[in-house]
């Protein structure tokens, strides 16, 4: 069943901006459309998050979404991968796909005059993946081979401890990308019998941005997903990932013996997600810690006491509870001084009363930072399709700028003293 796309049409035109410029679409099979044109440039980038999360995956199939999202630009009911990456080259269009712990994504950059021809790309690989046998096998070798290159990067295996022990046997104390085990076990029936029931138009956001008329956009998005149907399951949307933000019981720490020359430690707290109190205070509070070079932790660990290589803090938004950890590189004769220097500079931020010049050096760092990085067309389309999908809004970008300088010093240390109590330690060791 095709949409009722002349009334749909009235209703597209007749909606107020959600955000700048930005227009917002429900279609009849649940798919999400966000518009956002942009005259001048000749650059459109079409971003298609799924919701799909990692508390999709059954835990003894972990990964599983990692291998169909390499199998998506391996062929189509209609071509063969090569086919497809040729028609895109032949118009100066790519295609590509990763993976987080909230959304399967899948993303393509093209010039103006050869946006049809990625969107139908795009529209083709998510709907009707071949899942030829042989590819199956291929990708999931090639899945294992990264597992195990994963393993021997230090920050990656520190951080992935740290979240096994800061969210126990939920499905964010897992790596992405699955484990051996799960990956190897996997079936052509368990893939495609995944793929059918949750990549469905009800559990999708699709973002278009650039240098194509809205029009245009809606015609071409008609032709590609106008009868992409529902599917036996139905077109509710999935329920997103994620436990409450609650504070730990008790500190811990775990350690890892890894292939490197240098100790690396990470550790960090569990925070709130984007939609709970204290998500802007605590952005501010990262890049007090690490936004640039005269932040607190570098002046502190690096330049004073010259006993870190690097350090930086970080806060992802999730869908469910977060973490703001730091993360450290440093010789081993120096990693309990280094724990040490971090949990002073951090007790110091709970103690002792915040500069309002440092808070307000924190926020123009990040605000400048966040718009830098919604830049390129490709950020933009993301963004959009991720606040979407979190439920925040296509506005969220204009309210996050605001809610960011309306942080006062005092808020800041507030959230502060709510989190920076109990902690997961994650510590890798060299393994001679």
């Amino acid at each position: 069943m095709r949409w009722a796309w002349s009334a749909l049409g009235l209703v597209l035109f007749a909606q107020p901006a959600v955000g700048e410029s930005v227009r917002r679409i429900v279609a009849p099979n649940g798919l999400r459309v966000l518009l956002k044109p942009t005259p001048g440039t000749e650059v459109v980038a079409i971003e298609l998050l799924v919701g799909v999360s990692a508390c999709d995956e059954p835990p003894e199939k972990a990964g599983i979404r990692s291998v169909i999202q390499r199998l998506l630009l391996r062929g189509t009911e209609f071509e063969s991968g090569e086919e497809m990456a040729r028609r895109l080259c032949e118009v100066g269009a790519f295609l590509d796909t990763t993976v987080g712990l909230d959304y399967a994504e899948v993303y393509a950059l093209a010039p103006a005059d050869g946006f049809e021809v990625a969107l139908k790309a795009l529209a083709t690989a998510v709907r009707c993946p071949a899942f030829l046998a042989e590819e199956v096998d291929r990708q999931k070798q090639e899945a294992l081979e990264a597992i195990r290159a994963s393993a021997k990067d230090p920050f990656q295996e520190t951080y992935h401890a740290f979240r096994q022990a800061l969210y126990g046997p939920h499905a964010y104390g897992r790596p992405t990308a699955g484990k051996q085990d799960s990956v190897a076990s996997l079936t052509r029936e368990e893939l495609v019998a995944f793929h059918a029931k949750h990549y469905v138009p009800g559990n999708a956001v699709l973002a278009i941005c650039g240098g194509v008329t809205q029009a245009r956009a809606m015609r071409s998005v008609r032709r590609a997903f106008g009868d992409w149907q529902p599917g036996r399951h139905g077109p509710q949307r999935q329920q997103l990932c994620g436990p409450l933000f609650q504070p730990l019981p008790g500190s811990q720490v775990v350690v890892r013996e890894l292939p490197v020359e240098r100790s690396y430690l990470v550790i960090g707290f569990p925070a709130p997600a984007a939609d709970q109190p204290n998500y802007y205070p605590l952005q501010v509070l990262d890049s007090l810690l690490s936004g640039g070079s005269t932040a607190r932790l570098p002046r502190a660990l690096r330049d004073t006491a010259g006993m870190a290589y690097h350090v930086s803090s970080f806060y992802p938004t999730l869908a469910g509870s977060s973490h703001l950890a730091v993360y450290a590189a440093t010789d081993t004769g120096d990693l309990s001084a280094t724990k040490a220097a971090i949990l002073d500079v951090l007790n110091r931020l709970c103690e002792q009363p915040l500069p309002a010049r440092d808070v307000k050096r924190a926020k123009r760092y990040l605000s400048g930072t966040y718009l830098m990085s919604h830049q390129r067309m490709k950020d933009q389309a993301y963004a959009l399709a991720w606040y979407e999908v979190l439920g925040l809004g296509s506005d969220f970008e204009q309210r996050y700028l605001a809610s960011v300088q309306a942080v006062s010093p005092s808020e800041v240390q507030e959230a502060a003293r709510t989190i920076l109590h109990r902690f997961v330690l994650a510590i890798g060791l060299p393994s001679q």
